[in-house]
């Protein structure tokens, strides 16, 4: 308990398949939701939500269930990266209202390579932090190094495990609270 009185209340959930992490993510989100806590942020969209609305990868606004396509039409052949990193700068609005609104927790569905290059999220994710609001995020494996940094070392990593998000989060209402 000592090492988390050193940290901010932010968690990441590190993974090694997004889907899995995500799965687990939205039956937190949903647990906490049912115990009366105000959740907002974005989530990422399934595979098959976002291409029911003709894109590859989309966000939803968890404040009103709004779908953002995140996803540049390059074509249907096309295996480049498909994330615009214009429609995830637009979608900062929804982290902007999120955090006036002072939740109980605000979860960003991803720190990935635009966040890692200090673009996307990142300017939300750091005025989140800086105000000490409950925040959680995904982080892959492969981008865990520069999280570390981005976040200075004051979070805490939490498997995709929903009992260890449980956890995580008593611990992040506290401090927040504290």
């Amino acid at each position: 308990m000592d090492h988390f009185e050193n940290l901010l209340p932010i968690g990441a959930i590190v993974h090694q398949n997004a889907d899995a992490a995500d799965a687990h993510l939205a039956a937190f989100i949903q647990s906490l939701q049912e115990q009366g806590k105000r959740v907002l942020g974005v989530i990422q969209a399934p595979e098959e939500v976002s291409y029911a609305y003709g894109s590859q990868m989309g966000i939803i606004n968890l404040d009103n269930g709004a779908y953002t396509s995140i996803a540049q039409k390059l074509g249907k052949h096309n295996t480049s990266c498909c994330l615009d990193s214009a429609a995830v700068s637009q979608a900062c609005t929804i982290l902007q209202h999120a955090r006036a609104q002072n939740p109980d927790l605000i979860v960003v569905n991803r720190f990935g390579k635009l966040e890692a290059e200090g673009e996307g999220f990142a300017s939300e994710m750091l005025e989140i932090m800086s105000l000490g609001l409950p925040m959680i995020t995904v982080v892959a494996d492969r981008f865990l190094d520069e999280w570390r940094v981005f976040s200075g070392g004051l979070a805490q990593e939490i498997p995709a495990q929903l009992s260890a998000m449980q956890s995580w989060f008593e611990q992040a209402n506290a401090l927040h609270t504290s």
